[in-house]
């Protein structure tokens, strides 16, 4: 679920698989994983533990950092003009989620909270709305790396992403993940209390995760489906596509406020002087469920959903209208 690029939580230096660090002679197709314990961040000098993996899933490899070339600049600048400081930070990331890395650099939230402003979003933050937007005007978001744009793909083509790049490689994760956490709390639990919370609070996040994608695999999905065909409205949605989309919106949510607090618990993810390689090992695959969940909440909440409730009207007021003209 990695897409080869790791931020330092202190300076934002990106570590980008696919460039290497001339720098450092480090030559592309080096994983961050490989790299030796006392390799350091050539921005700052932090080591390697002060790493996470970042969800700059569409960024453009021109630099170490999200600014691309000169060359690129003028063109980059233009994307800009299609959103104001009015429009919402989810539209902003279906549009260009080349932009992700940004955010996440900032502390902006563009999944649960996708359906803040751009303003209001900066303004939680403390942060200048313009000074952003000047930021995001040097960020490129050419899809380099083959993303499609979703925004424009049937709804069929886009379930089935979900369920082949976000549900099934997620339940493989939990598994894996919670067997790590059960190890870190009875190794290291006694001097750490904070791991026997995290092994807990992962134990319900699992079961509600895998209970959740169930739910949006046997009936929402398609039901989406089914409206877009036209060959039926609902596959078990009782009256409509509202109430179960607001019912997994607000389970996104919880599983937000779950991963907010694993981050909250272990100093965002960042290993205590002790730590084994199973305890690194374990907050690092924690900050990268994050990272994975942040652009799968995305995809969504922000782009699958709207289209769906949009595609949903349009199809019942027709479906009216045909009745009254006859």
């Amino acid at each position: 679920m990695s897409n080869g690029k790791t931020i330092c939580t202190v300076c934002s230096y990106i570590y980008d698989e696919s460039l290497g660090e001339p720098r450092q002679n480090l030559a592309p197709a080096v994983r961050f994983e490989a790299l030796p314990e006392k390799w350091r961040c050539p921005e700052c000098g932090s080591n390697k533990d002060m790493f996470q993996p970042c969800s700059c899933v569409s960024l453009s490899i021109y630099e170490q950092t999200c600014v691309p070339h000169a060359k690129t600049k003028q063109a980059v600048t233009a994307l800009t003009r299609g959103f104001t400081k009015e429009t919402s930070v989810g539209e902003i990331l279906a549009k260009y989620p080349g932009y992700a890395c940004l955010f996440e650099q900032s502390g902006i939230d563009y999944c649960c909270g996708g359906k803040a402003t751009l303003a209001e979003a900066c303004q939680r933050k403390g942060l200048d709305v313009d000074a952003f937007i000047k930021k995001l005007d040097l960020a490129s978001s050419e899809n380099v790396n083959g993303e499609q744009d979703w925004t424009r793909a049937s709804l069929k083509d886009l379930t089935e992403h979900l369920l082949v790049a976000y549900h099934d490689p997620l339940r493989l994760e939990l598994s894996r993940i919670q067997a790590l956490t059960e190890k870190v709390a009875q190794t290291h639990g006694r001097r750490h209390p904070e791991m026997i919370e995290v092994e807990e609070l992962f134990a319900r996040f699992k079961e509600e995760q895998e209970l959740h994608m169930q739910k949006e695999e046997l009936i929402l999905f398609p039901s989406i489906c089914a409206v877009e065909s036209k060959k039926g409205r609902y596959t078990g949605c009782g009256n409509g596509l509202e109430q179960p989309i607001a019912m997994m919106t607000k389970e996104h949510d919880e599983a937000s406020a779950d991963l907010c607090r694993m981050r909250h618990l272990t100093n965002s993810f960042t290993p205590p002087a002790d730590a084994c390689n199973t305890f690194k090992a374990l907050l690092y695959s924690l900050a990268q469920l994050e990272s994975d969940m942040h652009q799968h909440v995305h995809k969504e909440n922000n782009i699958l959903f709207p289209r769906a409730l949009h595609l949903f009207n349009a199809v019942t007021n027709e479906s009216q209208s045909t009745a009254e003209a006859v």
